[in-house]
């Protein structure tokens, strides 16, 4: 019964963008939690009533849908989208527990928000998550071969970091690390605290992998 709700809600959105409507909102139910696959662009502001709505694209290239847990996931249409499409999205929310992006893509909070018990985030293969303005008091952030995340946490930070990324904080909470086969975990200069995403000298670039040393000759103690 809920996959026909959210196959019927596409339906009439679809229809809805492609008569010429500026935007597409989408009715979902209640989540908590949002994961972003393949590209795009999304804006998370908070509010006391959720709403999605996408700015740009159409659902026609993506899909948006209720998965298990409460996570929005919003898939792009990669690698079939059309030439030039810009996914653009606004979610209004009360509440964010997690936010995850995989072969990239941007998920970015805008403006105040509540603080927050604790947030998950995770990147995967590319992308960026920017949560400054969340100061959570517990934040898990993870990134596995290449990826951003951008974080305020207020007590405690534990970041991993695998085959390439970085996760860069501000503040003095107590930092956990580990960092394997390439990547960096480092404290964010003052002055970019508050900076916008496009400003920051580059969030996205994935820090090199340190080259192997060279094997020392083997000695000859016979001559």
């Amino acid at each position: 019964m809920r996959a026909l709700r959210l196959l019927t809600i596409a339906a009439l959105s679809a229809v809805l963008t492609s008569s010429g409507a500026a935007q597409t909102d989408i009715p979902v139910e209640r989540f908590r939690s949002i994961e972003l696959h393949h590209g795009g662009s999304v804006i998370v502001r908070h509010g006391p009533v959720q709403r999605v709505t996408i700015r740009t694209g159409d659902l026609r290239s993506t899909r948006v849908r209720l998965a298990a847990g409460q996570r929005l996931v919003i898939e792009n249409c990669k690698p079939d989208c059309p030439r030039n499409y810009r996914l653009q999205m606004e979610i209004i929310t009360p509440e964010l527990s997690a936010v995850a992006v995989s072969e990239g893509g941007t998920v970015a909070i805008a403006g105040a928000f509540p603080d927050q018990p604790a947030i998950e985030t995770s990147v995967g293969q590319g992308g960026t998550i920017d949560i400054r303005p969340i100061a959570a008091d517990a934040v898990h952030a993870s990134v596995h071969s290449g990826g951003t995340i951008l974080t305020t946490p207020r007590r405690t930070l534990a970041a991993t970091v695998v085959s390439g990324g970085r996760i860069t904080y501000w503040g003095d909470a107590r930092v956990t690390r580990s960092v394997r086969d390439g990547g960096v975990v480092t404290r964010g200069a003052r002055e970019d605290a508050d900076k916008p995403l496009s400003e920051l000298n580059p969030p996205h670039v994935i820090p090199p992998i340190p080259p192997v040393p060279p094997i020392p000759p083997l000695r000859n103690d016979r001559n």
